[in-house]
C-alpha cells in the first residue's frame, strides 16, 4: 500500500501534461459542487439577513415547513444517486488512466459511461444496497454509519474490474459490498486521513468562489482512486470474491 505522499505525487505526475483531459472528465462534478455550495451559501446568508432583520426573538413557528414526513430520505436518496452515476463515471475513467498511464480519450464522454447500458443497473442496484446498509446502521448512531461508508467506499471499483473479467455475473452484488469491506479492514483511517488531506485545498477552492476546483477536483480524485488500484494490488479478486461463498 502506497503512503499518502506516494499516492498524491503518483497523482500529480500523471496531470503534468494532461491538465486539459482532466478537467474536461471533471468538469461536470465541478459544476455540481459549486452549484451545491453556492445554493447552501445563499440560504445561510438569507437565514443569517432574518436574524438581523427580524432580531433575537424569534418564533420556533417561523421556522415550521410541511414537506412530508419522508422528504429528508427521498430528497438523499436521489441526490445521492445523481451524484454517484457523476463521479462513478469519472473515476471508473481515472482508474484506467492510472493503469495505462496514458490521459483519457474523449474524457467528457466517458464521464457519463455509469449512465451507458454496461453501467447503469448495476450501478443503481449497488447504490441502493449501500444507501440501505448505511441508513440501518446510522439508526443506530451516526458514528457508525459513517463508518460504513468507508467500509463500502471501493464497492463500485471492484465492480469495475471483476465485470471486466467476466466475472460479474457470476457473483451477487451484495458481494461486492462484502469485499469492499474486507478490503478496508485497516485502511478506513488511512482513507479518511488522505481525504482531510486535503481540506486546505477546499479552502483554497472556496476562496475562489470555486475556481480552483477545476483544478482542485482532477487532484484529489486521481488520488483516491490512486488509493484503490494501490489497495487492490496484489490482491486476487475473483479468487477473493468466489472465497465468499466457500
Amino acid at each position: 500500500m502506497q503512503t499518502r505522499r506516494e499516492l498524491k505525487a503518483n497523482a500529480k505526475s500523471l496531470l503534468a501534461g494532461n491538465w486539459l483531459p482532466a478537467i474536461k472528465l471533471n468538469i461536470v462534478p465541478v459544476i455540481v459542487q459549486v452549484l451545491t455550495g453556492l445554493t447552501i451559501s445563499a440560504a445561510l446568508a438569507g437565514l443569517g439577513t432574518y436574524f438581523i432583520h427580524t432580531g433575537p426573538e424569534i418564533a420556533l413557528s417561523d421556522f415550521t415547513f410541511d414537506f412530508g414526513d419522508d422528504y429528508s430520505t427521498e430528497q438523499s436518496f436521489v441526490g445521492g444517486l445523481i451524484t454517484t452515476y457523476l463521479l462513478v463515471g469519472v473515476n471508473f475513467a481515472m482508474i484506467d488512466w492510472l493503469r495505462s498511464r496514458q490521459g483519457p480519450t474523449r474524457p467528457f464522454k466517458r464521464a457519463f459511461q455509469a449512465f451507458t447500458g454496461r453501467y447503469i443497473i448495476p450501478v443503481f442496484v449497488l447504490f441502493v444496497i449501500q444507501w440501505v446498509l448505511v441508513f440501518l446502521w446510522t439508526l443506530l448512531l451516526v458514528v457508525p454509519g459513517l463508518i460504513k461508508c468507508f467500509s463500502y467506499s471501493q464497492t463500485y471499483y471492484l465492480y469495475k474490474d471483476l465485470q471486466e473479467t467476466g466475472a460479474a455475473d457470476e457473483i451477487g452484488y451484495v458481494d461486492y459490498v462484502t469485499l469492499s469491506r474486507r478490503l478496508m479492514d485497516g485502511h478506513k483511517l488511512d482513507l479518511l486521513i488522505l481525504r482531510l488531506s486535503f481540506i486546505g485545498w477546499d479552502i483554497v477552492g472556496w476562496l475562489t468562489c470555486g475556481i480552483a476546483f477545476i483544478w482542485i477536483t482532477p487532484y484529489k480524485h486521481l488520488t483516491y482512486m490512486n488509493f484503490y488500484t494501490s489497495l487492490v494490488e496484489g490482491h486476487d479478486l475473483l479468487s477473493e470474491a468466489e472465497a465468499l461463498h466457500q
